[in-house]
């Protein structure tokens, strides 16, 4: 089992910085179809694929001292489920916070995206007050649009993410101009 330094704890859930050993698991995630519907790259095709993705997580963590968090039940806390964190992106020329989350199926339908996204966005807030935080969703993303509302999020159609792709982007209150 691989040892994860812990970022924060729920009644349900652990979230942690990942491990260089949790390759497997972000391909569980990541690799899966049904978790990658709406991603416009599609599924990660390999295990190669998913250790570069991993890769940029542990950058993020060591640059920013923040970033996607390996997410665990508390009750099996060998297992990852998901990956919810936020890192630190770009839109439009602007610095902001990307809050992100992703589950394996098996998760879905407890509430364990909103627990971890909402810890995330307490961390954030904690570290980088004065940040804008955002949630690159695509429009035909009903589940995550909605969580992302729940979550306190409006909409701000139109903008650009840092592939300059268009994407829905949702929006903290007061952050950026919906």
């Amino acid at each position: 089992m691989p040892t994860r330094s812990q970022v924060a704890e729920t009644d349900r859930l652990i979230l942690a910085r990942p491990d260089p050993s949790d390759a497997p698991a972000v391909f569980a995630v990541h690799g899966d179809p049904a978790t990658n519907l709406h991603n416009p790259h599609g599924p990660h095709r390999s295990l190669d694929e998913s250790e570069a993705f991993l890769q940029t997580m542990l950058a993020d963590w060591t640059r920013d001292s923040i970033g996607y968090c390996a997410v665990t039940r508390r009750e099996d806390p060998g297992t990852v489920i998901g990956f919810a964190g936020i890192r630190v992106s770009q839109i439009e020329g602007k610095r902001v916070l990307n809050l992100y989350y992703r589950f394996t199926p098996s998760s879905w339908g407890y509430g364990f995206a909103g627990e971890a996204a909402r810890t995330a966005l307490g961390l954030a807030r904690s570290l980088f007050p004065d940040t804008p935080v955002v949630a690159l969703i695509r429009e035909d993303n009903l589940p995550s649009r909605r969580l992302a509302e729940r979550l306190g999020f409006e909409s701000s159609h139109g903008s650009r993410d840092a592939e300059g792709r268009c994407v829905h982007v949702l929006s903290s209150p007061g952050c950026l101009t919906p």
